[in-house]
């Protein structure tokens, strides 16, 4: 009976890590003849010709504090929605245009479902690009928050105005929530700025191919293949998600081929941005942006069309560094922003034929992506970064430093001789000499590719590649979006300060618009069977 309840809750882990709502959302995008709103003669139109960043403003009328919340935490969340809009205008730049919204409060509401708006409405895109409609909502088990675009140009379907749902029973007592949040923002509200379904298909961006849809853009295209290292790409775009069910097929990429991508479907603590997303971005016409990935996305990097075409595990062995074929063995992730272990488990019915890689028809991988086996630490009730370089917590290994410039290595130095293990420790980026300096204690270690030893300690350190951690243009050294995007924007002469207008004023409605029909969200399947699992566990602990 104790390992049928060990073996459910191994497979429950993962209800920690966010899983994407937008998908979810009873929500179709409707465009706006904004044609006849434009301001032609506005001072501030003279920016039109030219691209600046993104001002993203928030209709604050519209997030009600719910009588359960702590004003603590609403405040936490306000503020953590002014951060991400700062993020996204160190990397993403428009060309601002200026529309007069008197007249279209009703229309407004309609489009984005809204009941309250701000009572400086008709200013909404004056002041800004993009308005965005933030809102508290009881969601689903393991969904933090959804968004989707609204406020739509009907000629361009450029997004000009946004839905965004965040569960109102969130908890900020586990560590690291407001890291974890901003990550789940950044994503969200990219769902209204690009990677969402109505643009793929507006935009003319996918394609389907045997029954799969793909992202077939040029600039996505000769990112992905420069960063697979494969000129004769063996798809017709890039893979967009295709199981997962609602809430995640068509609008994220594929796990199995962009896992650690920010826009996967499922939260990885991987976490990255790659320039094929950001080439995304770009290839909309909407956006040009600033490769400030800093070189995280590592997953897959330069292996070849065979990591593409090649199941990840062939007689019960791991194809590639990326995967792996030993339970729980210890390991770095593929950014070595975090130490991971190889995720094996023994699901509670036979995995699809297509993705059994082992004699055993339950014992699989990470599901998301394709149940491959791939390094992976889960979050957890307590800590949603508990083995991060940077936000997780230092181990009693010797020379451990966590911070924003600590990396993964496998590694045994110590003053006993110990077994090899996932250790994080700052690093120096040498870009003259192509060399990674390595602090260890009070040792420097200076790490070229392969295995080094330390005069004075036991064991040894495995070193990867310069390119493996620092940025290729320059001594950047960053494990995280947000450190990236801070270092590599300190750096470049441009500045990126730009003026945000939020809203608090809001105007009620009593037009009886047709909202009956509008639900933010249907009760999936996974949530319910997810459900039954606690119940089930529940039974079973007082079974006992």
């Amino acid at each position: 009976m104790k390992a049928f309840i060990i073996l459910i809750l191994i497979q429950i882990d993962l209800i920690y890590n966010h899983i994407c709502g937008t998908n979810k959302l009873k929500f179709k995008p409707k465009s706006i003849d904004l044609s006849s709103k434009i301001k032609k003669a506005s001072i501030k139109n003279v920016k039109s010709s030219s691209y600046t960043p993104i001002a993203i403003g928030y209709d604050f009328s519209t997030l009600s504090r719910p009588s359960s919340m702590t004003s603590t935490i609403f405040s936490n969340v306000k503020s953590l929605l002014q951060e991400t809009r700062q993020e996204f205008s160190k990397f993403v730049q428009v060309q601002h245009e200026e529309f007069d919204l008197t007249g279209l409060k009703n229309t407004i509401m309609d489009v984005c479902a809204l009941d309250v708006i701000g009572q400086d409405y008709p200013n909404f895109l004056i002041d800004n690009d993009i308005i965005i409609f933030p809102m508290f909502e009881s969601l689903d088990d393991g969904v933090l928050a959804a968004a989707a675009p609204c406020i739509i140009a009907s000629k361009t379907h450029r997004p000009y105005g946004g839905i965004l749902y965040i569960n109102s029973n969130l908890n900020f007592n586990i560590k690291n929530t407001k890291a974890y949040m901003k990550q789940i923002l950044l994503h969200e509200i990219t769902h209204i700025l690009v990677f969402h379904p109505y643009f793929f298909e507006q935009l003319k961006m996918n394609t389907t191919s045997g029954g799969k849809s793909y992202i077939k853009t040029s600039k996505v295209l000769a990112a992905a293949k420069k960063h697979f290292g494969c000129s004769n790409f063996p798809f017709p775009g890039v893979p967009l998600e295709d199981q997962g069910g609602e809430g995640s097929v068509g609008s994220h990429w594929e796990s199995r081929y962009m896992l650690g991508d920010y826009m996967v479907s499922t939260a990885f603590p991987d976490y990255a941005i790659s320039d094929i997303t950001l080439a995304l971005f770009e290839d909309s016409g909407f956006y040009k942006v600033n490769y400030y990935s800093g070189g995280l996305f590592k997953f897959g990097e330069n292996k070849g069309c065979d990591f593409l075409t090649k199941d990840c595990i062939v007689n019960e062995k791991a194809t590639f560094d990326e995967f792996c074929d030993v339970e729980d063995e210890p390991k770095c992730s593929s950014s070595r922003a975090l130490k991971s272990k190889c995720y094996i488990v023994t699901y509670l019915s036979n995995i699809n034929s297509e993705y059994r890689y082992f004699s055993n028809p339950k014992v699989g991988g990470y599901s998301p992506a394709n149940f491959c086996p791939v390094a992976f630490e889960s979050s957890t009730s307590s800590d949603y970064f508990p083995n991060h370089c940077q936000h997780g917590t230092s181990s009693s290994s010797y020379g451990e430093k966590m911070g924003a410039n600590s990396f993964c290595f496998m590694s045994s130095l110590s003053t006993q001789s110990i077994s090899a293990t996932p250790v994080c420790y700052p690093v120096e980026c040498d870009s003259t000499n192509k060399q990674i300096k390595v602090t260890v204690g009070s040792y420097t270690v200076t790490c070229d590719e392969g295995i080094h030893s330390v005069s004075g300690l036991y064991g040894n350190i495995q070193c990867p590649s310069y390119d493996d951690i620092c940025a290729s243009s320059d001594d950047t050294a960053c494990n995280d979006i947000f450190s990236c995007f801070n270092q590599l924007a300190k750096k470049d002469n441009y500045n990126y300060e730009t003026s945000y207008y939020d809203y608090s004023g809001a105007t009620i409605t009593n037009d009886d618009d047709d909202d009956d029909e509008y639900y933010p969200f249907a009760t999936s399947d996974e949530c319910k069977i997810k459900d039954n699992l606690f119940l089930l566990i529940l039974f079973c602990l007082l079974a006992l």
